[in-house]
């Protein structure tokens, strides 16, 4: 894989992203032990995932558990950001993937032996991150986005990763039950 070759796609500083988090945690965590997909393991750096739209935010992390308790969605926010930098991605997505021998597995499938080895060498070749359809998306129309940076929480002050949380809106969830299926309950 080379960064001149490889399908590459800019994430551009003004574009909204967006990510699903835990209210009480900060929204940028950096995951680098291997539990997330493309988790550059082994290299000091980690991946925060989030969604090129605030459905395939939802479907990221409420995955296949289509029954949600309100209290549920009740202590995660929502992060809507515009990061203000360009950054360049390794685009798995394009077809011309094909030719460096991905396929849509390498974004779906349940061990993450090879996306952790592809986030790797993404890395070692100079992208800043990852583009890849989100698993739980039966039809392939939203994206995910795994950026790379050091592991953990950023510093508060680090400018690179900005906050802009709310609780998750109604709006959202009416969409998430109409196209996916996924139901609320109320708190008894």
């Amino acid at each position: 894989m080379s960064p001149s070759t490889f399908p590459r796609r800019t994430l551009r500083g003004d574009a909204t992203v967006y990510r699903i988090h835990t209210s009480a945690k900060s929204p940028w965590w950096f995951s680098a032990n291997g539990g997330g997909r493309f988790d550059p393991v082994g290299t000091g750096t980690g991946a925060c995932y989030l969604a090129e739209t605030q459905l395939g935010a939802w479907v990221e992390v409420f995955r296949k558990n289509m029954l949600l308790p309100e209290a549920e969605i009740a202590h995660r926010s929502l992060l809507t950001v515009t990061l203000k930098r360009d950054l360049r991605l390794a685009d798995i997505t394009s077809p011309r993937a094909l030719s460096f021998g991905i396929t849509a597995s390498l974004g779906a499938n349940e061990q993450y032996e090879q996306s952790h080895a592809f986030a790797v060498r993404a890395l070692e070749d100079g992208f800043e991150g990852i583009r890849y359809f989100v698993r739980h998306d039966p039809a392939q129309k939203r994206y995910g986005l795994a950026l790379f940076a050091p592991p953990g929480v950023p510093d508060p002050s680090d400018r690179r990763w900005p906050t802009g949380s709310v609780a998750i809106p109604d709006t959202l969830i009416r969409e998430a039950e109409q196209v996916f299926g996924y139901r609320v309950l109320p708190t008894p």
